[in-house]
């Protein structure tokens, strides 16, 4: 710790500036407090990269569950969050063995790299439809994520599930609901009702439309199990909210960011529209300087040591893994953006169990946009000064992203 930082403040970890911008905090806890308990939280939060990599894979850490949030409820309110996070506990991603091995396997297939080559004809068609229609439309100025990325990212999600042009509204704005309830800070009037609702209607969507539709991965994959009694609806249309959410907004936050971060690095622009870059070292550095998702939240199934703390059965761990892909002990330069170094084990996905399923799709959606972007609109121009960070617990949220065509 340098004689000019600030001394950590538990508190500051709520703050708007920190919510916009957390990577000042967790550059502090890195150097003050690497496994940090945040009493306005009620949580342990783990900075270092070291730390971080070895406990997204220890059995000891299990996914969490929503009960410590919903017993602090005032009783009316209880139902809703039950609700909810009920329907969240069936996201692999906050599941464990042996619900989420299930889901896992019946997806695994369609997630792997031979698979997502197959699937490469079909990104390329949706990145010259979305940068075509991005260059007609936003000229001479628009907004990289909203008239863009999104767009684009959306595209893929629906194809992939079988989603109808004339459903893509509702299913949008189940997404937001469900994003907006997952990265809000504290339990928000209206946050649960409106997730609770989205629940509802994705659930009845799910089994009314999707399943017997009988079209898309969701369908081809856990439509089976369903219909033999493995699975139950409520897992399918909590399958499919994970499918949706992953890969729509972290895609197209990944896509802003690492554009952001090139045009606001001219050479490191020039030497990938050269071809001396490749993409992919593009895409890779970005995941690792500024990830979609910062936390993986754990809780802890029995006693632990975490460097020197004690950590107790039952509390809440939060792994942070925007901070240990800016751990300086791992990569130098790490708060610099640099596509040059290469891939870096970067912890963006996770690792282990909980390793993002959908991570080689996304890398392949980002290397694919990103090159037919810069093939069909070279005269891009980013003011990286206009870029905005808008608050979030959790989760980097680029708005604006105004650019010119």
């Amino acid at each position: 710790m340098t004689s000019t930082e600030p001394l950590l403040r538990a508190e500051e970890i709520l703050d708007p500036a920190t919510l916009a911008d957390p990577y000042p905090f967790f550059t502090r806890l890195r150097a003050q407090d690497p496994v940090h308990w945040n009493e306005p939280t009620g949580s342990w939060y783990v900075a270092r990269y070291r730390d971080v990599h070895d406990l997204l894979t220890d059995p000891r850490l299990g996914a969490p569950t929503g009960d410590a949030l919903i017993a602090a409820l005032p009783p009316a309110e209880r139902a809703v969050y039950r609700t909810v996070e009920d329907f969240f506990a069936r996201w692999m991603v906050f599941s464990d063995p042996p619900h989420q091995l299930r889901i896992r396997t019946c997806l695994q297939r369609a997630f792997t790299p031979a698979a997502v080559a197959a699937f490469e004809p079909s990104l390329h068609r949706h990145a010259e439809r979305a940068v075509g229609a991005f260059a007609a439309s936003a000229a001479p100025a628009g907004d990289l994520i909203e008239d863009l990325a999104r767009p684009f990212a959306l595209d893929v999600v629906c194809d992939l599930l079988g989603i109808e042009a004339d459903e893509r509204a509702d299913v949008s704005a189940w997404s937001d609901a469900l994003m907006a309830y997952l990265s809000a800070a504290e339990p928000a009037p209206g946050g649960a009702d409106a997730a609770g609702l989205a629940v509802a209607e994705l659930t009845s969507y799910v089994s009314g439309t999707v399943l017997p539709r009988g079209r898309g991965l969701l369908a081809r994959t856990l439509g089976p199990g369903v219909a033999a009694g493995e699975l139950t609806t409520a897992d399918a249309a909590a399958t499919f909210a994970q499918l949706l959410t992953g890969g729509v907004e972290p895609v197209s936050t990944a896509a802003g960011v690492a554009l952001t971060a090139l045009h606001a690095a001219p050479e490191q622009l020039r030497d990938l529209r050269a071809g001396r870059l490749p993409y992919e070292h593009a895409v890779e550095e970005a995941l690792r300087f500024d990830p979609p998702f910062h936390f993986a939240p754990r809780q802890a199934r029995e006693t632990l040591q975490a460097g020197d703390r004690t950590i107790r059965a039952g509390d809440r761990v939060v792994l942070l893994l925007a901070s240990a892909n800016r751990d300086e002990r791992q990569f130098p330069r790490a708060g610099t953006y640099d596509a040059r170094r290469g891939p870096v084990p970067h912890l963006a996905f996770g690792r282990g169990g909980h390793y993002c399923i959908g991570g080689v799709l996304a890398r392949r959606q980002l290397v694919t946009l990103l090159r037919e972007l810069d093939r069909r609109v070279p005269d891009l121009r980013i003011d990286v000064s206009a870029v905005h960070r808008s608050p979030s617990f959790g989760s980097t949220v680029l708005r604006p992203t105004p650019c010119m065509v």
